[in-house]
């Protein structure tokens, strides 16, 4: 498997029917009595061979794509775009990945056709297929998601109540997000005076976007898709258009608002700080006005702003602000403060997120358009480790923006180990849970299948002599 085109296609099939193995599924559904898959599935000896061939596929899957990487930096054009194209083919009819967030999609999208409001009650108050494997923990709380993912859900609930099928109706959100990336990013990326087959490749064939993004379904793509593409449209001169597009990105997920900032500092590049928050008014004033009417035209509301705190139950310790109130309450908790180790963490969880708004509010002062981009990537990522909850693809939301922002070798380095690790680890964050001795084990396989990757990290830099500078830095 000389190609690393050929490669990644073979990593991403040994990922699909893996998947079959290691993946929740509803168990009525056709995935759990698959031959083979399915009696595998049913023992925990056979799920950890199904973890094995997931962690072996994701390692094909990284190297193929660190190969690819290492011929953009040596100058070559390799077909980026169609490779990524080949290593999504095998995961767009799977069950999710590593997350059970696309099951509570489908339900969700059945209360709505189901006449209940989503953002009052759980997919609790169903019953039958299109709940059996929604996570318990979300089973009573209501949906912290925007109107457009809940709207389009309806409408495919009201065709069809199979949670399989609801589950690929919003697999192709993704691919939607996906294409608008792959569309948005070489643009920005050309803007900023970036190489855009390195941000292609960064960002488009990353494995984090193609299995996390793709392979698990999350509406986080969708986001980023139209937040990117916001961008690329303000670049245009197409402000209000692109403020517009910034509404319906926090239409799905409230961050993607931020891009906002960009949009302003397209604007008035060369404004003062007056005309620039003048800018950054106006065009957050446009976005939030198509928030509201998005929720207004498909009936879904605006009641989701009450339940942004739901994703916070999870403590996520990719969260500094989860670490730190843990940690403080913990303490208290030793010394006897009851109260106050009860308190602690929502008293950080504000701190924080208090942090991130300042620092959004002094990013937003940026002017270039590079520094606009990365004004966006640094804003989304102090919402992720400032504020209550954090997962591994949140990594997403700044990813294209940071990729496209002129980084040097200290942040691509940082970037693709990063992407490495989401990657690798990924399939211990699934239906694999409380398993700590077998998973343990297993971990010594990831770790070996990490180890000769993170060896390529130290010939993933440009050459002296490339035929084309990928960053203009």
């Amino acid at each position: 498997m000389r190609s690393p085109m050929v490669r990644g296609v073979v990593g991403s099939a040994v990922v699909a029917v893996a998947s079959l193995v290691t993946s929740v599924v509803p168990p009525s559904s056709w995935v759990a009595s698959f031959p083979i898959t399915g009696d595998l599935r049913a023992t925990l000896p056979g799920r950890m061979v199904g973890l094995s061939f997931m962690v072996a596929g994701l390692g094909l899957m990284a190297w193929a794509w660190l190969s690819v990487g290492r011929q953009v930096m040596a100058g070559f054009r390799p077909p980026v775009l169609r490779m990524a194209a080949y290593w999504s083919v095998p995961l767009l009819l799977i069950p999710p990945l590593f997350s059970r967030d696309a099951w509570s999609y489908a339900a969700q999208g059945a209360l709505v056709a189901e006449g209940f409001n989503p953002y009052d009650v759980g997919p609790g108050v169903l019953s039958g297929h299109i709940v059996e494997a929604v996570d318990p923990m979300w089973m009573q709380t209501p949906a912290p998601y925007g109107p457009l993912p809940l709207a389009y859900g309806g409408l495919v609930a009201q065709l069809i109540m199979d949670p399989y099928v609801l589950m690929l109706a919003h697999r192709l959100l993704a691919v939607l997000g996906i294409v608008l990336i792959a569309w948005a990013v070489p643009r920005l990326a050309t803007a900023c005076r970036v190489d855009p087959v390195f941000a292609t490749w960064l960002v488009v064939a990353n494995p984090v976007l193609i299995t996390h993004g793709l392979g698990a379904a999350h509406n986080d793509v969708l986001m980023l898709g139209l937040a990117c593409s916001a961008f690329a449209l303000a670049l245009t001169g197409r402000w209000g258009t692109a403020a517009v597009v910034a509404g319906a990105a926090a239409a799905v997920k409230l961050p993607g608002g931020l891009v906002v900032v960009a949009i302003a500092a397209v604007m008035s590049p060369l404004a003062g700080r007056a005309l620039r928050f003048a800018s950054l008014a106006i065009a957050g004033a446009v976005s939030v006005l198509t928030l509201v009417t998005i929720g207004e035209l498909t009936g879904v509301g605006s009641g989701w702003l009450s339940a942004l705190d739901v994703p916070g139950l999870v403590r996520s310790p990719f969260s500094i602000a989860n670490l730190i109130g843990m940690a403080a309450s913990g303490v208290l908790g030793w010394l006897g403060e009851d109260t106050a180790a009860e308190q602690a963490l929502q008293i950080v969880r504000l701190v924080g997120m208090l942090t991130a708004v300042t620092l959004i509010a002094v990013l937003s002062l940026r002017s270039s358009i590079h520094h606009a981009a990365r004004a966006v990537g640094i804003a989304l990522l102090a919402v992720v480790v400032l504020g209550p909850s954090a997962h591994d693809w949140y990594f997403l939301w700044c990813l294209p923006f940071l990729a496209v922002a002129r980084p040097g070798r200290r942040l691509t380095t940082t970037i693709t180990a990063v992407s490495l690790i989401f990657t690798i680890a990924a399939p211990l964050n699934s239906s694999l849970r409380g398993a700590t001795i077998p998973i343990l084990t297993t971990t010594a396989l990831a770790i070996a299948t990490i180890a000769p990757l993170l060896n390529h990290l130290r010939t993933l830099q440009p050459e002296k002599k490339a035929r084309v500078p990928v960053t203009a830095a």
